[in-house]
């Protein structure tokens, strides 16, 4: 049986994973020549860019806590609201400072 304190390390260690798989789709994407594997990781960052802007949108990002909230509710683990919201904006600070450091473009706004 796991309790709240497993969830939570687990939970911590999947958004790790999470930041150093995403790191490593930049850098694959500054380094590979043109090409299909290169428009693979060009469209898995665009989706990653796109989460990006949907949490930056303030509806969404609220839409987006109350989903979380309703998953976890089920196993009676309150988290509150302004904690998940400062994850999501760690999340969205992470992406945005990978596409400078990996000088990758905008490509979600870049397509509208």
């Amino acid at each position: 049986m796991t309790n709240e304190y497993q969830i939570a390390l687990c939970g911590a260690g999947v958004i790790l994973v999470a930041n150093i798989l995403a790191m490593g789709l930049f850098v694959m994407y500054v380094r590979l020549q043109d090409g299909p594997l290169r428009e693979a990781v060009k469209s898995t960052i665009y989706e990653l860019d796109r989460f990006a802007d949907n949490m930056e949108n303030a509806e969404k990002r609220r839409s987006a806590i109350q989903q979380i909230n309703e998953i976890l509710g089920w196993r009676r683990i309150l988290v509150p609201g302004a904690f998940i919201g400062w994850i999501i904006d760690a999340e969205v600070a992470a992406v945005r400072k990978m596409q400078k450091a990996a000088g990758t473009p905008d490509l979600y706004n870049e397509e509208e």
